[in-house]
């Protein structure tokens, strides 16, 4: 098993994901929001609420690979986060600023903030 920080970094998305299913906005999870979002006129933003815990859920999944040995490109880490991250600042700066957030939104940017540092870290470090 390959416990590294840029193993850890993906495992961190764990957070994203937990956060998803917590109330983010509105008393509305992630699902919850991005189905109104869908049903609604706002179809983009739907999307990227989707996008976000899609890209965590793939960055755990490169660090279940990670953690079982199996070469993948660090760029894969990089998109993941870099996708997680940035789809969830557009939907904030587009709909939730204002917006009175919830716990699920704080554990998501706990998960950003642990993911990104650990990356960076990793890469720091050469690992």
């Amino acid at each position: 098993m390959n416990f590294s920080f840029r193993t850890i970094s993906k495992f961190a998305l764990l957070l994203v994901i937990i956060g998803f299913f917590m109330p983010i906005a509105c008393d509305m999870n992630g699902f919850q929001l991005a189905k109104s979002m869908m049903d609604g006129n706002k179809g983009f933003d739907g999307i990227l609420f989707y996008l976000l815990f899609l890209s965590a859920v793939a960055g755990v999944a490169i660090g279940a690979l990670l953690l079982l040995n199996k070469g993948t490109n660090p760029l894969f880490d990089w998109v993941a986060i870099g996708v997680c991250i940035l789809s969830g600042l557009i939907l904030y700066f587009r709909l939730l600023e204002g917006v009175k957030l919830q716990t699920g939104a704080y554990v998501i940017l706990v998960g950003w903030i642990a993911a990104l540092a650990l990356q960076i870290f990793s890469k720091v470090k050469n690992e």
